[in-house]
């Protein structure tokens, strides 16, 4: 099996929609509210724009689309970025796609951005995240409490680095 990034099209807007606004994806994403295709639309004109500091990238399997990630918040002189992934069929989990499309994202900040420190901001009720990042080595650095608003509470958010040593 093969898991390669490619760039996203627009053919790709109304999977994405639909992947991050599904029950088993968007309590693990920092938007709250649901998004439509004018939203989606938005925000792949934001990521093309040569000025973007978002990285984004289709995740394949054999060519199939099977989720996204990149790295955002890109800063160019301190050589930094958050990585973001997300796989859109929950039957794909535990399988070593998440992990091979972590090693492929973070061996792209590494070696294409020149990045010196990859962060991760996880839930904290997000265990195979946090699971999946520790196993790379992500290091956690600090708690944000009561940093989040779901399920009718607050949750912490856990803020995890990688550095290219």
């Amino acid at each position: 099996m093969l898991i390669r990034l490619r760039k996203i099209t627009q053919q790709d807007l109304s999977i994405l929609r639909d992947w991050r606004n599904s029950k088993n994806i968007s309590p693990f994403n920092s938007q709250f509210s649901l998004l439509n295709m004018i939203d989606q639309k938005r925000w792949f004109v934001e990521i093309n724009n040569k000025k973007s500091n978002r990285k984004m990238f289709m995740i394949t399997l054999n060519k199939k689309p099977i989720g996204v990630g990149g790295l955002i918040h890109h800063d160019i002189k301190n050589k930094s970025a958050d990585i973001a992934i997300i796989l859109g069929d929950k039957k794909l989990h535990g399988k070593s796609y998440g992990t091979q499309s972590l090693q492929k994202l973070v061996d792209y900040g590494f070696n294409n951005l020149n990045l010196h420190r990859i962060d991760a901001e996880i839930f904290e009720f997000n265990k195979i995240s946090i699971k999946l990042f520790e196993k790379f080595n992500f290091k956690h650095e600090v708690t944000l409490r009561d940093a989040l608003w779901r399920e009718g509470r607050y949750w912490k958010i856990l803020g995890y680095s990688l550095l290219n040593n």
